[in-house]
């Protein structure tokens, strides 16, 4: 026997809400049996041998507020049947209440004498007033004294169990009369790969049944029910054989939580890419184009560290950002964290060739101490930098250039027939496209006020609260300069320097220097590259960017562009001094390559006598002389010379305009001239030139006197 078996007086005075003392009298009355259970003669009664009433309504209050252990007051046992719901256990605990006051209102009615029927009907009827048993009431509503009997004749039947009474309604929701060919039929069609609607696999379900003249006396409705119940118990399956592993991991499968709190700034900077969502000018062809953003992210205080727009698949870009990063952090991290998973090479870079262990950021990452590391493909939980990609969207839907995150979300005027919308478009921003600089800048300047943000994942800190407390004291640039952007190789220089992008890049350390050579270069700033030697080793100077010149600076420019122009010359002057300087000992001290007789020295004053002629010889020469026409020889006219292409041209222009004859070559000069954007520029002044020229001498004089 144990203590649930046994009733203490305090129990049973609770649950008729008497006094203990009124307790002990009725069962001294009624002859309880009891059990001593301690030496001070503390009695238990049996639960089962208690009247019906009694015990009733100790059970209902076990079940509602648990049953006291025998020996310890303080502890309750609880009871219950957890295959009830809570709604039942309501229902069934009120209608044992209700059995409980039925009872004891009969054997009162009994032992007064009166009629146990006649006060069982008039206990109901004061029930259904609302006003006996209002809580009870509230939960069971109106009832007739004949279903209290059948409670209490259950009650009775399973030794006062208040489960027996519970409704049972409900009970066999779910468990639809889907014959298992249905059902067999119905899952084959809803686990397809090719993800058929539901509305599909119902109607394919029953074409494909009574094809083959099997019975299937469900509707649609119940087997999508059916399935429905089917997908909420078993989503894992769903997903996988509709979706596959990946949506499987992203949906189903546990994952581990990290807590970026043991992490220090700068410990681990995570890299992923993205697909920019506006669009910008690509610096090699000029023409708009979606650029990737390569970031590197800081993980401990969420702050993107550095970053690099690709306009085209570089890897070495990931180095860049990195280079970046570590500038803006003022020490080295100690973990690179990239993505190699396929889905990255699919945002980023479209060639199959690239496998991103392989592309040396070992080796490159380790000269700096860093370790490198790489994240599971097809697993989104492992890379924390996902998470920020979709509140930069927010900077890109301001952008002019916009281009919608998916196909549905398109702005207007990309839309097929939105003609008013395009041109209202055009209208307010006149087609500008942000340059690489323009959007890093656009960049940089949002990512200033993003770090101010308070960050949930932080504990309500700002990015760049944690960012600047954790900071370096700052790293060397030229350590860093292997990170730059990509090293591309490049033919010798020329005269100019190296062509890169469209413009001239020079330094005098590439004067006289005809080897190929390696350029590094920052997207970012490309006043400037970096030429190093073929092998990429040694350094060879710091190359800036050369910019054109006025073609008339000297009249028509500003002091700026004259300036420019002569310090040009002086440069040009001054390296051909350099190059005559040196160059001159190795001419001065040439060897002579045919060996030159030597000539008879003639001594000082002493003149050679001419051979006197024969005569014979003499008349033959003044023979042939008589015979010789004289020929009238002129000098030639020396060319002139000309400054510059536009002197020569109204040098020219004004020789026609007289009348002269040009020649061939002049005739040639001008009209490649009339073609120069320098032409078009002085055409004004040709054009009064040629006019005046055209009028002659007397207009000339009467426009010179008015």
């Amino acid at each position: 026997m144990n203590g649930y078996d046994l009733v203490a007086p305090a129990e049973i005075a609770e649950c008729l809400r008497i006094s203990v003392r009124a307790v002990h009298k009725r069962a001294k009355k009624e002859s309880w049996r009891a059990q001593k259970v301690n030496g001070r003669g503390d009695k238990r009664f049996h639960l089962a041998e208690l009247p019906e009433e009694v015990k009733i309504a100790v059970m209902v209050n076990r079940a509602k507020t648990g049953a006291p252990d025998l020996y310890n007051k303080d502890r309750r046992v609880a009871v219950g049947s957890p295959e009830l719901s809570e709604w039942q256990n309501r229902i069934a605990l009120a209608r044992a209440d209700l059995v409980r006051a039925y009872v004891a209102e009969k054997k009162r009615a009994k032992a007064a004498g009166g009629s146990a029927v006649r006060a069982a009907e008039l206990f109901i009827k004061g029930y259904n007033t609302g006003n006996l048993m209002p809580r009870v009431y509230e939960i069971l509503g109106p009832t007739s004294w004949k279903s209290v009997e059948r409670w209490r004749k259950e009650l009775q039947r399973k030794d006062h169990d208040f489960t027996k009474i519970a409704p049972m309604w409900g009970n066999n929701r779910g468990k639809r009369k889907v014959t298992d060919q249905e059902f067999n039929m119905l899952l084959s069609f809803a686990l397809h790969p090719n993800r058929l609607r539901i509305s599909e696999v119902c109607r394919l379900t029953k074409l494909a049944l009574r094809k083959r003249q099997v019975p299937s006396p469900s509707s649609e409705a119940t087997l999508r029910r059916a399935l429905e119940d089917w997908k909420a118990t078993h989503y894992d399956q769903w997903v996988f054989c509709r979706e596959g592993e990946k949506a499987l991991n992203d949906k189903c499968l546990p994952y581990l939580e990290r807590d970026a709190g043991l992490l220090e700034v700068g410990e681990v900077l995570v890299a992923d890419g993205h697909p920019l969502n506006f669009q910008c000018l690509n610096p090699y062809t000029g023409k708009p184009c979606r650029a990737s953003l390569l970031m590197w992210y800081d993980w401990a205080s969420c702050m993107p560290a550095g970053w690099e727009i690709m306009p085209t698949e570089n890897v070495q870009c990931v180095a860049a950002g990195l280079r970046r990063a570590i500038l803006a952090l003022g020490k080295m991290p100690k973990v690179a964290y990239l993505d190699n998973g396929k889905a990255f090479k699919a945002k980023i870079f479209t060639s199959t060739d690239i496998d991103f262990e392989e592309a040396g950021f070992y080796g490159m990452f380790a000269r700096l101490g860093i370790e490198t590391t790489f994240a599971w493909p097809y697993n989104a939980q492992s890379k924390p930098v996902e998470r920020f990609f979709g509140t930069f969207n927010e900077l890109e839907r301001l952008m002019p250039t916009y281009t919608g995150a998916s196909i549905q979300d398109k702005p207007a005027h990309m839309l097929r027939n939105e003609r008013l919308h395009k041109k209202i478009h055009e209208k307010k921003y006149g087609g500008w496209v942000p340059t690489i600089e323009e959007a890093n800048r656009i960049i940089a300047g949002w990512v200033a006020e993003y770090a101010r943000r308070p960050h949930r994942g932080l504990k309500g800190l700002c990015p760049i609260e944690v960012w600047e407390a954790g900071k370096g004291p700052g790293v060397d640039e030229r350590a860093l300069r292997f990170l730059m952007m990509s090293m591309e190789p490049k033919a010798p220089p020329g005269r100019n320097g190296i062509r890169f992008m469209g413009r001239n890049y020079y330094d005098e350390a590439l004067y006289g220097y005809k080897e190929r050579v390696m350029i590094r270069y920052d997207l970012e700033d490309l006043s400037r590259i970096y030429v190093y030697e073929q092998k990429g080793s040694r350094l060879l100077c710091e190359a800036e960017a050369v910019e054109p010149v006025h073609p008339m600076a000297k009249l028509t420019g500003q002091k700026e562009d004259l300036a420019l122009v002569k310090m040009g010359i002086e440069r040009k002057r001054k390296l051909q001094k350099t190059t005559e300087t040196v160059a001159r000992s190795y001419v001065e001290s040439a060897p002579s390559l045919v060996a030159i007789p030597e000539r008879a020295k003639e001594g000082p004053g002493r003149k050679k006598k001419p051979r006197a002629l024969a005569r014979a010889e003499a008349e033959r020469i003044e023979a042939e002389a008589s015979r010789m026409k004289v020929l009238e020889l002129k000098p030639k006219k020396q060319e002139p010379v000309y400054m510059s292409e536009p002197d020569r041209y109204e040098a020219l222009l004004e020789r026609e305009c007289r009348g002269e004859e040009l020649s061939l070559d002049d005739m040639q000069f001008m009209r490649y001239f009339e073609k120069t954007k320098t032409f078009r520029q002085l055409k004004p002044r040709f054009e009064s030139l040629q006019e005046l020229w055209l009028a002659g001498p007397e207009e000339q004089e009467e426009g010179s006197r008015s």
